[in-house]
């Protein structure tokens, strides 16, 4: 430890703050050795010691999610500070940053700021000389050179335990379960989720989990395969029969794609797809850099369904140009006895409406590029046209009149949907007022499920004539998602809509303009940054039409 020789003058008196830290490193590094030898270093040098920040098990390569030196680093700069110096045990405590310069920038706040950083084991004098200078900024190069060095050894361990078969994650997924077992192989027990070894000589292995969970992973198989039903169908079938994933979650078409790719399902274990080494931002890694292991635990499923599996899977929509979608919707569009959106969702091996929607901009838009005219429910193709214009004028005339007004908008590919500000989302859509088996003329209407907008605006046209009768603008909560109504003039939810007719775009204004908003003390708050108003006190009259 450094004498009091020479140094006392410049340090008796004075009062300190104390900062420790203890990772994983060596238990000469414990808060407790830490104390104690700080606290001779106190006495030595004539040293009162106020205050304590202590970081317990935290990492010394990053600022990140150490709270004591995030404080310490804030009550130095403030006024009312208790301290001027800070007692450090030696510079690897104060962090083991990989660029030097952060942690001198650290110490420079407190030294900007009138405090002192001290480290009381390390050789070299606190008088901010150039020896000592240069002696800090090569000790803090060797203890960023451990941390990479110790972080390149643990992963090379891990690869290695991974090679031999054992467990480096967390929980295995669907189906599989995480089995503990000793040094000698000798099991256990099982580990739920959120449960961890506690004897560094333990290991984790892998093998199939509850029968129920096998039988479906077995049969989700056999349902993507055998069947041809999609990710998506398969989780909306697993929902609607109320099974839950492994976290007791409803499914998404997510987690069956990964059940559906994952090796691990066929007895392969591996590990090192990502890496965040040194608390870094998790990357991905290519797959010569993967540790693979065949055969480290029991198979769920053989290997020819694993590769059935990858095949179908290959040709995807992911994998498919443009025009190879639009060669697959042509040669349906031509073969098939009907051409619908659901059709297409059914069709084993042509890919989803949605993915059509995403890449062309919607579904009508691909019907054109495979010259496909579509046929409309009792509607003419000269109604069909009308419908696309009107809809195409309606949300031009909305988004000039928005720009007019100062906001900023942004139209989707399918000319749709706009954006106004990159805050509020409105659709529109075109209904046609047509008879339906062979009742009087009515309408249908139905909340999108895709893609969800905020206000959704409807513009009625008469079929007869092509002519726009008027706007239904409606907030998100007032329809049910994916609930069909079919209205008529005097039915009962026509009366109830009634709140939400007008005769033109104006609303639109009105719900997008800004509003000040009341503060505490009963003023109105200038900020430009407040979210939209529907101003209810003042908004238009519904149309009488």
């Amino acid at each position: 430890m450094q004498q009091a020789v020479g140094a006392s003058t410049f340090l008796a008196g004075r009062l300190a703050a104390q900062y420790v830290r203890m990772s994983t490193d060596h238990q000469q590094y414990s808060t407790d050795n830490q104390k104690r030898a700080i606290a001779d270093f106190a006495a030595a040098q004539d040293l009162t010691i106020v205050a304590t920040y202590e970081d317990a098990g935290k990492s010394g390569v990053t600022l990140k999610g150490r709270p004591a030196l995030l404080q310490l680093l804030q009550d130095a700069q403030a006024i009312t500070r208790a301290f001027s110096v800070v007692l450090v045990y030696d510079v690897s405590r104060w962090g083991r940053f990989q660029d030097v310069d952060e942690s001198a920038h650290y110490e420079y706040l407190c030294r900007q700021a009138g405090v002192q950083v001290v480290y009381c084991a390390e050789s070299f004098s606190y008088d901010g000389g150039a020896a000592a200078t240069l002696m800090k900024t090569l000790k803090r190069t060797m203890a960023g050179e451990y941390s990479r060095e110790l972080s390149e050894k643990v992963f090379i361990g891990q690869c290695r335990l991974a090679e031999r078969g054992f467990w480096q994650g967390a929980a295995p997924g669907y189906g599989l379960q995480r089995v503990l077992v000793d040094s000698s192989g000798t099991v256990k027990g099982t580990l739920h989720h959120w449960e961890h070894k506690s004897i560094q000589t333990d290991r984790v292995i892998v093998t199939p989990g509850k029968e129920h969970e096998v039988a479906l992973v077995r049969r989700i198989y056999d349902w993507y395969i055998h069947q041809g039903v999609g990710c998506r169908r398969i989780a909306d079938r697993l929902n609607a029969f109320g099974i839950c994933n492994s976290h007791g979650r409803p499914w998404k078409s997510q987690y069956i794609s990964d059940i559906l790719s994952s090796d691990k399902y066929v007895g392969t274990n591996i590990y090192a797809r990502t890496s965040n080494k040194l608390s870094a931002n998790r990357h991905r890694n290519p797959p010569s850099k993967w540790t693979r292991s065949e055969g480290a635990f029991p198979p769920l499923i053989d290997r020819a369904t694993f590769e059935a599996a990858k095949t179908i899977r290959a040709h995807k929509t992911q994998n498919l140009s443009d025009d190879e979608l639009l060669e697959k919707l042509g040669e349906f569009v031509n073969s098939a006895e009907d051409v619908s959106a659901d059709a297409i969702d059914r069709e084993a091996g042509l890919p989803a409406r949605k993915t059509y929607s995403r890449r062309f901009g919607g579904l009508q838009n691909a019907y054109a590029r495979v010259g496909y005219q579509p046929s409309y429910r009792g509607a003419s193709p000269e109604v069909s046209r009308a419908s696309r214009a009107a809809i195409q004028h309606g949300t031009r005339e909305a988004t000039d009149a928005l720009i007019a007004a100062g906001h900023r908008v942004d139209i989707s590919m399918d000319g749709t949907t706009i954006r106004v500000d990159d805050e509020l989302v409105i659709r529109f859509a075109v209904r046609m007022i047509l008879p339906y088996d062979g009742r009087s003329p009515r309408w249908r209407l139905r909340w999108p499920t895709y893609r969800s907008p905020d206000i959704f605006v409807i513009l009625r046209l008469d079929a007869a004539f092509g002519a726009r009768l008027d706007f239904y603008v409606f907030p998100r909560g007032i329809l049910v998602p994916g609930c069909e109504l079919s209205l008529s003039t005097g039915s009962r939810y026509f009366e109830r809509f009634k709140m939400f007719r007008y005769s033109d775009h104006s609303i639109l204004l009105e719900l997008t303009e800004r509003t000040s908003l009341e503060t505490a003390d009963g003023s109105l708050s200038s900020h430009p940054n407040h979210r939209y108003s529907s101003h209810a006190d003042s908004s238009p009259q519904p149309s009488d039409s």
